[in-house]
């Protein structure tokens, strides 16, 4: 048995999938306490009956992405070496960031070293600071990590509570995104420690061995939690994109297709082009980080079924919301409230009728006209997003002969609903962007499928310099010495044997090459080596459901 929950703006959705089937599923109302709130979901729905056929939990958190949103993030110290090249003011995204003085090249070749005593100063400066988490990011560390890692072995010697390095987080370059993305996986550490501990917690109660524990990706693939206490940046955007993968799972696109998922709280939409998920290209952008994290591409508005009919100026939908039991729900219209009086007027619920004409009197609209308003208000603003993705994938460089000859452009043939209002929307977004629009069985509970049914995923970049005789893995931490005839066969199998080493796949089946080039080098012209670029993927492998 698989469980899958998903822990949403207003709600917490679990799901149990035996044999590919759901055989339960439950809502529970999300408390101010997002952490009890889970291992309450967690404690009443994993009954006795549940635990001895239990093989894996998956959870899809909102905890990391809330902190960085809400800035309520760790004091980090961060140790940058930017070598030659822009300034580095853009850099300093830290409480307390102090520049080193090394460098090394875009080959990796070491070309100057760092000053001991410059580290040392860091040091002291972030102890008086009171700061307990650090990150070191060096320019190239993914061709040449000598620099991170003997920085790192200075400062770990200090007592910190979590050291991040650059390097071990993406084997992409781009140094920006990696000195932010080093940043960020120090500053959400406390925050996942408070997830971690609370799930070890429960597992351990539950007599449970901590391997059936898995988090969401924003990739779309799922980790285990152990593995995450390195790398909790790759907990964020876990809800968007269980919310692609229910709809997937539940409508199988194999066209164009846009996934909408009306929340409590929100509205995120994702897009399928031919059949695949639409990634980012360099990396998600997580408030104002540009990251190396993969994700897939979504974009959020804040309207959901709970969110707030309000009227000030004008009429507005949120983004404030009101959970479904509060008791302050009884004297104010939500979304739901809209469109569920526009479904069905003859059932619909006196005292919400009363409400709902007792707002539409102060803007003196008869109740239709001013639902009518309610939702072309919350239609227009999804809409917009759903517009600026679609711009966005159109305006993504060609990569396709097909794409260049025949210009092609990706417009959407169906829209897949989920999401506790897809239902009273559906009828209303059809009509507005005049394609079909499907409402899978279980759309209640789709992102908790999506999580539940999600597979361990992971990109690897392997580089061969065969002048400097070096091949690495950086996302591995393998770097080993090659000869000077070193081939591109040589390593694809040494980039297989190494990620099956890993023991993050049983079989060269499990691995896609996505990328590989080639080219030799000329000195005086003879021949001196070659450079050899391969990028790598555990093939995406979302299961079926009956």
């Amino acid at each position: 048995m698989i469980i899958g929950l998903d822990v949403g703006g207003t709600n917490i959705d679990i799901v149990a999938i035996e044999n590919n089937k759901v055989v339960d599923y439950k809502k529970f109302e999300l408390g101010d306490d997002i952490l009890s709130s889970v291992l309450t979901s967690l404690q009443k729905f994993i009954t006795a009956d549940y635990t001895p056929i239990l093989n894996r939990i998956i959870l899809s958190t909102t905890i990391t992405t809330n902190a960085i949103v809400q800035n309520k993030l760790d004091k980090v110290g961060m140790i940058i070496e930017n070598g030659i090249g822009a300034n580095p003011d853009f850099l300093m995204c830290a409480d307390a960031n102090v520049m080193v003085d090394g460098y090394i090249n875009n080959r990796g070749i070491e070309v100057k070293g760092f000053s001991h005593d410059t580290v040392e100063k860091a040091i002291s400066e972030f102890k008086k600071l009171s700061i307990k988490h650090v990150g070191i990011a060096c320019k190239f560390s993914v061709r040449n990590p000598k620099h991170e890692n003997e920085i790192y072995e200075i400062v770990k010697k200090h007592g910190f509570e979590f050291i991040s390095k650059g390097h071990r987080i993406s084997g992409k370059l781009n140094f920006p995104r990696r000195v932010f993305s080093t940043y960020l996986n120090s500053a959400v550490y406390s925050s996942f420690k408070l997830l971690y501990n609370a799930i070890s917690e429960f597992l351990k109660e539950k007599n449970l061995p901590p391997e059936i524990a898995f988090i969401q990706k924003p990739d779309g693939g799922i980790i285990n939690l152990d593995s995450l206490k390195e790398f909790p940046i790759f907990s964020i955007l876990s809800g968007p994109a269980a919310s692609a993968q229910g709809g997937y799972i539940l409508s199988k696109p194999l066209s164009n297709a846009v996934i909408i998922d009306i929340g409590g709280t929100t509205t995120d939409i994702s897009f399928v082009c031919n059949g695949q998920f639409v990634l980012e290209q360099y990396g998600a952008t997580i408030g104002r980080y540009p990251t190396l994290v993969r994700a897939i591409y979504s974009r959020s508005v804040g309207i959901g079924g709970d969110s707030l009919v309000k009227l000030e100026d004008h009429i507005s939908v949120g983004p404030e919301t009101v959970k479904p039991f509060a008791t302050e729900r009884e004297n104010i219209v939500t979304f739901s409230d809209v469109l569920l009086y526009m479904k069905n007027l003859s059932c619909f619920d006196c005292k919400l009728q009363a409400r709902l004409i007792n707002l539409s009197k102060k803007v003196n609209m008869p109740p239709l006209h001013f639902c009518n308003e309610v939702l072309e208000t919350a239609l227009s603003l999804i809409c917009k997003k759903i517009k600026e993705g679609i711009e966005y994938i159109n305006s993504a460089p060609i990569y396709t002969i097909q794409k260049l000859l025949y210009g092609e452009k990706f417009e959407p043939e169906k829209a897949i609903v989920i999401g506790g209002a897809a239902d009273l929307i559906a009828e209303h977004l059809a009509k507005r962007l005049k394609i079909k629009v499907e409402v899978p069985k279980y759309y209640m509970v789709a992102n908790a499928i999506g999580c539940a049914l999600g597979s361990l995923s992971r990109e690897y970049n392997l580089v061969a310099d065969t002048e400097q005789g070096i091949v690495y893995i950086p996302e591995l931490n393998r770097y080993e010495s090659v000869d000077i005839d070193f081939s591109i066969a040589q390593a694809k199998n040494f980039l297989i044997e190494n990620i099956i080493e890993a023991g993050d796949a049983i079989s060269v089946d499990e691995i896609e090459i996505i990328e590989e080039n080639s080219f030799n080098m000329i000195r005086n012209f003879k021949y001196c080596g070659k450079i050899i670029r391969l990028k790598a993927q555990l093939k995406p492998k979302l299961q079926q459901l009956e």
